[in-house]
């Protein structure tokens, strides 16, 4: 670890403490401590630092990270608030330059507001107003065509592309300059909020429009985390705009809780669920990565009480599904970025997790069939749910749940 003059700039081993350059006493500094910078010199400082002491005039020091802007003439690089250069003759305006060093798990997002496309008429935000007899005629009758369809999802893929263009934007993200890794966490930010944990049971988790990856876990296992957990959100996502569509209503906090309640509660959704993002998953990362242990785990508990009759049909519904979730994500994750996150796996040696044999389907509903097996997962007990007392409680609980994450 290296040693400097912070006056002149003389180097020195880490056992040296001061700099032979001077008469008087200047106290080395190690070169990590340097964080700090003069725009106008470009004299370097610790983080104790504020001013430079090498101008008549007080210059305020910023940190190296910060130097987003470039002068076109002499190349001298500034903070945001400078918007001319102070070194040179040149008096255009400055330009921003992409940053490679900043942290994307620091970005603070709270995308959730961008996904009501548009103003509808209705804002049904209580559990009565939502179920009232007319709204649940509508959801059973299900009149959804294939063109809403398609343009729920035209309208997520055109929003996170926004959202992720403004990211990009307001943080000078050079993009192409950063990691696969932070190139992901930046995708997943653009839907749902998105954080590291530290540890746990599980290796990242979805709840809520949250999502949670675990950071101890390898660059290519934290890939595949967010793309599984951005699974479930988009296929969340996905629901919650049908209903907003048929209702002709924007997407609020109890909306979000029904969705949220159907696809925990009720065992066959979950099943589906999972089984779509895990299929998703298996569409992007190396073979014999992708091992269904979730989707497994719900099946020893799914065929006892329900037998496998309906297994075949839940990863069918699940896989047509993954077919749409899988356009979203490649409207992202193009050829380039597919054979990063293969190079990251082959650091992880061969795959030995494979799924059993014929647990994976390429099957998948044409939209007519499809169509039904939505209105099945939204409607299916529908009745049964407004007659237990206990789920309007549960749907008030989410969504004070949805609203604290969505504010």
């Amino acid at each position: 670890m290296q040693k400097i003059c912070p006056v002149c700039g003389k180097k020195y081993s880490k056992n040296d403490n001061f700099c032979s350059k001077h008469s008087d006493l200047v106290r080395l500094v190690y070169v990590k401590d340097l964080v700090k910078i003069c725009p106008k010199c470009g004299e370097k400082y610790t983080e104790e630092d504020n001013f430079c002491g090498f101008h008549d005039e007080a210059i305020e020091l910023c940190y190296i990270k910060d130097l987003v802007k470039v002068c076109s003439a002499c190349g001298s690089k500034y903070p945001e608030s400078y918007n001319y250069c102070i070194k040179c003759e040149w008096d255009g305006p400055l330009e921003v330059i992409g940053r490679r060093d900043i942290d994307i798990k620091d970005i603070e997002t709270n995308p959730n507001k961008n996904y009501n496309f548009k103003k509808h008429p209705n804002h049904f935000d209580t559990v009565e107003e939502l179920f009232s007899p007319q709204n649940i005629r509508s959801l059973k009758e299900f009149d959804l065509t294939q063109s809403q369809f398609d343009e729920i999802i035209e309208n997520i893929i055109k929003t996170y592309k926004s959202i992720l263009k403004g990211l990009i934007d307001d943080y000078y993200i050079d993009f192409e300059g950063i990691s696969i890794l932070n190139k992901m966490f930046l995708f997943s930010k653009s839907f749902v909020k998105t954080y590291h944990k530290a540890g746990g049971r599980d290796l990242g988790h979805y709840m809520f429009n949250e999502i949670y990856v675990d950071d101890m876990l390898e660059t290519a296992l934290q890939i595949s985390t967010i793309i599984h957990e951005l699974s479930h959100f988009l296929f969340s996502e996905i629901l919650e705009q049908i209903i907003s569509t048929i209702l002709d209503t924007d997407k609020t906090d109890i909306i979000e809780a029904y969705v949220y309640y159907i696809l925990d509660e009720e065992e066959f959704n979950n099943l589906i669920d999972e089984y779509c993002a895990y299929t998703v998953e298996g569409g992007f990362v190396k073979k014999g990565f992708n091992d269904y242990g979730s989707y497994i785990e719900i099946l020893k508990e799914f065929i006892p009480r329900h037998g496998s009759n309906l297994v075949e049909h839940a990863n069918i519904i699940g896989n047509s599904f993954a077919d749409y979730i899988k356009l979203i994500m490649r409207s992202f994750i193009n050829d380039n970025l597919r054979r990063e996150i293969k190079h990251e796996f082959s650091k992880l040696g061969p795959g030995k997790n494979h799924a059993p044999s014929g647990l994976e389907t390429d099957l998948s509903f044409e939209w007519n069939e499809f169509k039904i097996a939505i209105g099945f997962i939204l409607t299916n007990k529908i009745d049964a749910y407004l007659n237990d007392g206990v789920f309007k409680d549960k749907l008030l609980e989410y969504s004070l749940e949805f609203e604290k994450n969505n504010g």
